[in-house]
């Protein structure tokens, strides 16, 4: 739904009217065909890479002077680069612009998009003519523009403009779940919703209730609080304005109903003192399907709230004992009171999806941890069950 324009608008037309083949893909606009010198002196054809953001209809760049180059490191017709490396931009789909090209105008900012790619090209193209007298930028005008399928409401151009379109990627495909969608689960879907996770599933039998409200992210309207709808409707019907795949159960999760996790590619178990915790993690085990269980445990003492905040993955080949009973019986310490903590369960969900996020490979790992614990008492992370 977040797709790029169907027609070019006034600064892109400009540039097929002048001859530019292009295509608008992923959030970049991609320049092809354009001749350069390459290090050995000969001329070839690469691509000018420009992250750009669309809005109402428009393509605007989305960076500063600076753009990309995908092809041998250009060089200008004394055989100079013209390029930096170590500065690769991923685009989509695996590719990659490994060079980019900083030329700012004397008055430090292109004025549009239309006078930066003429330049750009230009710059390249002057090499290639003393290899090639008949090379030129502009074989023909046409632009392609590829729907990126992204499910979101609206446009990431975030992620375009600072070139982790390719590490973003490996969201797409997933279908991931959240049981429970209380004060951390929900603050799961927060964050999940900001992914290309293709679908996400929520299940919940509870109300959203005025202090459910105080520990949830965002600020609930007191007529919707009134009406007491149920959690999974509810944030499906909240989270749908930005991220479209969202599926609720306004159901407990229980051995009748696992079927209801048919499909996920990850499971996050928000429901610590659910009944069924044990038999959904067997279950989850036994098909092969990770899974992340957190869990929160607080009481006060003499000195204020203590306790801990725990997230524990389970992964394939992971043969470590399941947990059998649910990880704090209700009614036994004071965080199963609903004491408002949203703080403390927006960590336990940081913490739960930075872990998801290491396991697919978004981020690098020193030594990956199957076990995270915070101590609120000492302010302590330890991670443990060290793979």
């Amino acid at each position: 739904m977040s797709s790029p324009p169907t027609a070019p608008d006034e600064q892109v037309a400009r540039l097929v009217a002048d001859g530019y083949d292009m295509v608008l893909s992923g959030g970049h606009l991609v320049v092809r065909r354009l001749p350069y010198a390459t290090p050995s002196g000969l001329r070839a054809d690469g691509r000018l890479v420009l992250p750009v953001t669309y809005a109402g209809g428009m393509v605007a760049d989305a960076t500063d002077h600076r753009i990309w180059f995908a092809g041998e490191e250009p060089c200008d017709d004394k055989g100079a680069p013209l390029a930096t490396g170590g500065q690769a931009h991923g685009f989509g789909n695996g590719e990659t612009a490994d060079y980019m090209l900083s030329f700012k105008p004397p008055s430090g900012a292109y004025a549009n998009l239309f006078e930066k790619i003429k330049q750009y090209s230009s710059i390249l193209l002057s090499a290639a003519r003393q290899v090639d007298a008949s090379a030129t930028a502009t074989p023909g005008g046409s632009l392609q523009v590829v729907p990126d399928d992204l499910p979101l409401v609206y446009s990431d151009s975030s992620t375009a403009r600072v070139g982790l379109t390719n590490l973003s990627g490996l969201f797409r495909g997933h279908t991931v779940a959240i049981v429970g969608v209380g004060g951390t689960g929900s603050y799961i879907l927060d964050h999940l919703a900001k992914t290309w996770v293709d679908r996400i599933i929520l299940i919940d039998g509870d109300r959203f209730e005025h202090h459910n409200a105080y520990r949830a992210p965002g600020a609930a309207a007191e007529q919707v609080v009134l009406t007491e709808p149920n959690k999974a409707e509810y944030f499906a019907s909240e989270y749908s304005r930005m991220h479209t795949g969202i599926s609720a159960h306004p159901v407990a999760l229980t051995a009748d109903n696992l079927s209801l996790l048919e499909g996920a590619t990850f499971v996050f178990v928000a429901a610590a003192d659910a009944e069924a915790r044990p038999v959904i993690m067997r279950w989850l085990r036994d098909r092969g399907v990770p899974f992340i269980d957190v869990g929160m445990s607080f009481r006060e003492g003499e000195g204020g709230l203590t306790g801990i905040a725990k997230v524990e993955a389970y992964l394939p080949g992971d043969d470590r004992s399941l947990p059998t009973a649910p990880a704090v019986p209700p009614g036994q310490d004071d965080y199963s009171s609903n004491v408002q903590i949203a703080e403390l369960n927006a960590l336990n969900a940081a913490l739960a999806v930075i872990r998801w996020k290491r396991y697919l490979g978004f981020y690098a790992s020193h030594e990956t941890s199957n076990q995270t614990i915070y101590k609120l008492y000492l302010n302590e992370l330890r991670n443990g069950d060290t793979q």
